[in-house]
């Protein structure tokens, strides 16, 4: 069976009559939660299945279609994925990328279709329905995420599409169940799940991106960016062979704080925790994995499979950054991709900073944030004695000389972040 019913039932149970002195308890914020989840949750996913039947039956086709050389972008929580995933989504002649409806409401190549005939009826009579949902969507959806632009026609994190198994890390979006230890290791992927289990979920993420491609006439090269598939990354080689990947790296003293504020965000709003910042001795060792286990996987492929990429060269020199991608996966960029391309950069120099991160009260230091990621430093050649300056070498110096080029900026930034880690 693909969905994971199992798992599914096992958390019910632990949420009704197991919850008590738990992050998780029966609070009535987490009541209503709960309700909404068990009232819509079975209704959308067995119209989803239903449709997935259709497709065997109306679109046979869709599932020999062959998924070449597939782009995954990867790499921890608030590295910059979704700024380069959005940049790359820019040369649309290039790549396909799935969009927020059609992960979460429209995976079926039937959905699909529906879903353009009604979008099509609606824009007849001026869009009602589509602009009231817009409306909706940045009210009481966005309107609280300050972190992340969350885009239900933007590309988004195709792992969600997991959720239709009831596996990957939505389930632990919901039912963070770490007090029994009873929670699958979707996000240790690779180290902790059985052979079978890694099969069930590439089959449906594989069977989801056919119909994807089908859709989209079949021609593209698909684009994915998901950051838990840093701790799948050793089983998507082995379900495409000929993948290339582009692991984003950030220095822990900038993750670590932000991606505990990010999971922390989230289960206020599943859960009522007891404390600010529940479970996050889980997060950091989640965090550590996804560093560690990607530069050792990648290590053992063709160099001309992946791509490291630096935030900092990112967000200072994003240009550069993607002409030295397409350099190493030898792709030519069209002047229409060049033009949207620099246009996106501009408005990007608009962006501000989020809020700092109050280290004290996670329990944390700049000092303890080293020790516990000494090895990550070592591994991608961060300096120690700076938390926020790359050690250049003279054979790397090329590799890392866009760093050099924004002294001014990058020590705007530092001291920024400088006073929130003291």
């Amino acid at each position: 069976m693909t969905f994971n019913f199992q798992l599914g039932f096992k958390q019910a149970y632990r949420a009704i009559f197991k919850s008590t002195n738990t992050h998780y308890a029966l609070r009535p914020r987490r009541i209503v939660v709960l309700l909404l989840f068990y009232l819509f949750f079975p209704i959308i996913e067995i119209i989803t299945w239903i449709a997935f039947l259709l497709d065997r039956i109306l679109y046979p086709q869709f599932e020999d279609l062959k998924i070449k050389n597939p782009v995954f972008v990867i790499g921890n929580y608030r590295s910059g994925t979704t700024l380069l995933h959005r940049l790359l989504s820019y040369d649309y002649k290039r790549f396909t990328s799935m969009t927020g409806w059609e992960i979460f409401i429209a995976p079926s190549i039937v959905q699909r279709k529906v879903l353009r005939l009604f979008t099509s009826i609606d824009q007849v009579f001026g869009s009602p329905i589509v602009r009231t949902f817009d409306y909706l969507w940045e009210k009481f959806a966005q309107g609280p995420v300050y972190f992340h632009k969350m885009g239900v026609r933007e590309p988004e994190e195709d792992e969600n599409l997991l959720a239709h198994i009831w596996s990957g890390i939505i389930p632990i979006n919901m039912f963070p169940d770490f007090e029994s230890g009873g929670l699958p290791g979707y996000a240790f992927f690779d180290k902790l799940l059985n052979s079978n289990q890694k099969k069930r979920v590439m089959n449906f993420y594989k069977g989801c991106l056919q119909r994807h491609m089908y859709y989209h006439g079949g021609n593209k090269i698909y684009l994915s960016k998901s950051p838990s598939f840093s701790g799948n990354i050793e089983t998507l080689i082995e379900a495409f062979p000929d993948a290339k990947f582009i692991y984003l790296v950030r220095s822990p003293f900038e993750v670590v704080p932000s991606a505990i504020n990010l999971w922390a965000f989230k289960w206020h709003v599943t859960l009522e925790p007891t404390e600010e910042y529940p479970y996050k001795d889980q997060v950091l060792n989640m965090i550590k994995y996804w560093y560690l286990h990607p530069i050792e996987v990648l290590k053992k492929i063709p160099q001309n499979q992946y791509q490291t990429v630096y935030y900092d060269q990112l967000i200072n020199q994003p240009d550069i950054t993607i002409h030295e991608i397409y350099e190493k996966f030898n792709y030519t960029m069209n002047f229409g991709f060049k033009r949207r391309l620099h246009k996106a950069i501009r408005k990007q120099k608009n962006y501000k900073r989020p809020k700092k991160y109050p280290l004290k009260k996670m329990g944390l230091s700049a000092k303890k944030i080293f020790l516990m990621y000494k090895k990550v430093f070592k591994q991608y050649k961060m300096s120690p004695t700076s938390p926020f300056k790359i050690k250049i070498n003279n054979k790397n110096r090329r590799k890392f000389l866009p760093f050099v080029n924004f002294p001014q900026r990058r020590k705007k930034n530092n001291n920024q972040l400088a006073s929130t880690i003291k």
